[in-house]
């Protein structure tokens, strides 16, 4: 647990390299480059929104929810950064054996790189969530406020967690090859079991709705649409489970990753 935090402190310059190269790569003869950070939430947003805020509610009220699209982002886009961070965390060792096979190369850097780089993309998609905010508030919608401040608190608390699940899943992959294939369907269960395109509050009481409450990706998604769409700090109920989460994954993951660590360089 400490060493594998050790390392990547030591090596954090390494980090930020590969990072940056990461970035680069992904986008190297792409016309629009890093404009599809932009792209691709919004694109998802339109599409839910008609979807879960037209289609499938009475009178296009999206679950009595206005604005929907707001709320809607509020839960999103925090949720793109988590799965893409796990999904690519989750291949990262495979796809960078050659690198790993060198003596002197700390292997828990690529999954953490998944991590950080799509943290970036988070990132520059928060000019989005920044502008529907302002805009729904000039249409006359109480939404946002000072609490959108706190996000960044809500990021850190949770970056443990992203990152101790990235490592156990890529130790793991590099074992079993199918364990990627299982995270790409687990994600998008995950995704529906959320309280992402729904607000908790409109679960009846049964069974999914104790699924939902127990979902560990919860209480993240609750913060950021506190902060975000109510503009208002999460409770301390929310901020406990999280803070509890981001440790319980984070031991659990880099104690998994560290037991596994031996195997991973001649297997990867």
């Amino acid at each position: 647990m400490f060493a594998v935090a050790q390392r990547a402190v030591r090596f954090r310059g390494l980090l930020v390299t590969l990072t940056q190269r990461e970035l680069q790569a992904r986008y190297r003869g792409s016309a629009l480059g890093f404009l599809w950070s932009l792209v691709n939430p919004l694109l998802l947003t339109g599409v839910y929104s008609l979807v879960f805020g037209w289609v499938l509610t009475s009178g296009g009220r999206g679950f009595g929810i206005e604005p929907y699209a707001v709320f809607l982002v509020s839960g999103l886009f925090p949720w793109l950064w988590v799965s893409g961070a796990l999904l690519e965390g989750t291949a990262s060792l495979v796809s960078n054996g050659a690198l790993i096979r060198k003596a002197v190369f700390p292997v828990e850097l690529p999954p953490l790189v998944s991590v950080f780089a799509n943290l970036v993309h988070f990132c520059l998609a928060l000019p989005i969530l920044a502008g529907t905010l302002i805009v729904s508030r000039f249409l006359g919608f109480e939404v946002g406020g000072w609490g959108a401040l706190l996000l960044p608190v809500v990021v850190v608390v949770q970056l443990p967690m992203i990152a101790g699940i990235a490592l156990a899943l890529s130790a793991l992959n590099v074992l079993f090859k199918d364990v990627r294939d299982l995270v790409q369907n687990g994600l998008t269960l995950v995704f529906f079991l959320a309280p992402i395109i729904y607000p908790l509050e409109g679960v009846p009481v049964s069974f999914v709705a104790t699924v939902v409450r127990l979902n560990p990706f919860t209480p993240f998604i609750l913060a950021c649409q506190a902060t975000l769409f109510r503009g208002e700090a999460p409770s301390l109920e929310v901020w406990g489970q999280m803070l509890l989460l981001s440790a319980l994954f984070w031991v659990v993951g880099s104690w998994l990753f560290e037991r596994l660590r031996s195997t991973l360089v001649e297997m990867a």
